[in-house]
């Protein structure tokens, strides 16, 4: 039994969805402007690297929870179950380690019967009935439209956000994408959820314990129009094409581009595309915004010295690159690389970048480090605790994702694909030190040819035994 006065670090494992590695003030983006969390990056470590643990929301998230690739989990797509039921996942080795856990916002993790270890929680998986009527049921945050600002009109709510998801993907992609905007900037997801982290903080905390606090923010995914001065605040006709938005892909077997298809045929022009990125940045700088009060509540609460900040995505966006949108498609830096930041109050080494190749479900291990908890023996999760502290002599410098027929294998600054389009497996490979945004599949070329080699007969084995591990669990209907 622990004292009273227990000075393990508390953790708040802030979440986004689908947001973009490199759009970050504090990366040089040529737009968006995000002041706190660049200064979180000040005073902590920004890992330029980081990638997610598979593909999807449901079970990258899986993968961040448990520390194993989705083979291992079972959730090898949205809208199933982690297998076995009763896997462990971190927020309940946390709280058998003696801290308080709280959830506010996105989860995704299936069954929803289960709390997964969360004490206090505030879910909201979705506010749709298009894939789950169970997650619109659910979830908090429509509870608190329907009983505050839509009270008049309960079901519309559901409906509304319904109409707009219904919309993809041959409707209506814009509407779909951006959304119909019904709610107020006080009523919108972001600052819901952090007034509800606030107030954990402040009012529904064990006092008596270190805590574990989740804030999960349902964006910048779709629908991404924000309410007031976020809906405009990058004017559409000001904001540059990204790179890479021109880039031809006739060199890429494994890239799946059919919704951009869909656009052309509909007449998208360069303005519906930058209409969409001036929503997608308006939607984190207010995530930002208001990242900052919860930062400032962090602080008057006395809690900034002993509290442990993370903040990541589930998965990033391709945000233009190709001319695409949303994620998956293949193992592309668009869709799988994400935006990491540890700021560890015990690390004396602030304002670092960490170049090494590291995982989202990394973070499984070194949250059960620093709470001095448990760690699972099978787990795939590394420690970055070293990497926060500017120690990677010997870390191996390689990530390994997996999401059902697609893999890769990411080697210092060298990267492999693989998939399987049409009975047949391909493979694409590229020199992300030179070429960031993928242009040239260097898969051919001869200076590449012996590590395309190694690397290949890496990924073919690894990928054979991560299928051998889900081979009696339930399968999604179109794996």
């Amino acid at each position: 039994m622990r004292p009273i006065a227990d000075r393990r670090p508390n953790v708040v494992m802030i979440l986004a969805d689908q947001f973009r590695h490199d759009v970050l003030g504090t990366l040089g983006h040529p737009v968006v402007e995000t002041p706190n969390l660049d200064r979180l990056a000040d005073d902590g470590v920004l890992f330029s690297n980081a990638y997610c643990g598979t593909m999807a929301c449901g079970p990258s998230r899986a993968s961040l929870f448990t520390g194993l690739h989705s083979d291992a989990h079972g959730q090898l797509t949205n809208q199933i179950d982690l297998w076995p039921p009763d896997i462990p996942v971190l927020p309940e080795l946390l709280a058998d380690a003696g801290y308080d856990t709280a959830l506010v916002g996105k989860l995704h993790l299936k069954p929803m019967s289960r709390r997964f270890g969360f004490r206090y929680c505030l879910r909201h998986d979705a506010p749709y009935t298009n894939y789950s009527r169970e997650e619109a049921a659910d979830s908090a945050y429509v509870k608190y439209l329907q009983t505050g600002p839509f009270k008049d009109d309960p079901e519309g709510v559901v409906r509304r956000f319904t109409e707009d998801e219904a919309c993809f993907p041959d409707r209506d992609q814009k509407r779909f994408i951006l959304g119909s905007n019904i709610v107020t900037e006080e009523d919108h997801e972001v600052p819901w959820a952090v007034r509800e982290s606030i107030n954990y903080v402040r009012n529904e905390r064990d006092k008596r314990k270190p805590f574990f606090l989740n804030t999960s923010f349902y964006g910048p995914h779709q629908p991404m129009l924000c309410p007031g001065r976020w809906e405009r605040l990058y004017p559409p006709d000001e904001l540059p094409l990204p790179p890479g938005f021109s880039n031809p892909v006739g060199d890429k077997p494994i890239m799946i581009n059919r919704f951009r298809d869909l656009r052309e045929r509909d007449g998208w022009s360069e303005t519906d595309y930058r209409d969409v990125f001036s929503a997608y940045y308006g939607y984190i700088a207010m995530i930002d915004h208001y990242l900052g009060r919860l930062f400032e509540a962090l602080k008057q609460e006395g809690l900034w010295d002993n509290t442990i900040v993370i903040f990541t995505a589930d998965h990033g966006d391709y945000m233009g690159q190709f001319r695409r949108f949303f994620k998956g498609g293949g193992g592309y830096e668009g869709s799988t690389h994400v935006p990491l930041i540890i700021r560890d109050p015990r690390n004396k080494q602030r304002g670092r970048r960490c170049s090494r190749n590291v995982s989202g479900m990394d973070l499984f291990r070194t949250c059960l480090v620093a709470a001095g908890a448990a760690v699972p023996p099978d787990t795939d999760a590394r420690d970055l605790t070293p990497l926060v502290g500017g120690q990677g002599d010997g870390w191996d410098n390689t990530v390994l994702w997996k999401a059902n027929d697609e893999s890769m294998i990411v080697r210092d600054r060298h990267k492999l694909m693989r998939a399987a389009r049409n009975g047949t497996v391909h493979y694409e490979f590229y020199d992300l030190g030179q070429d960031p945004w993928e242009a040239v599949n260097r898969a051919e070329d001869p200076l590449f040819a012996a590590q395309i080699r190694e690397m290949r007969a890496e990924l073919d084995a690894w990928h054979a035994e991560q299928d051998s591990l889900c081979r009696d669990k339930p399968k999604p209907a179109a794996y």
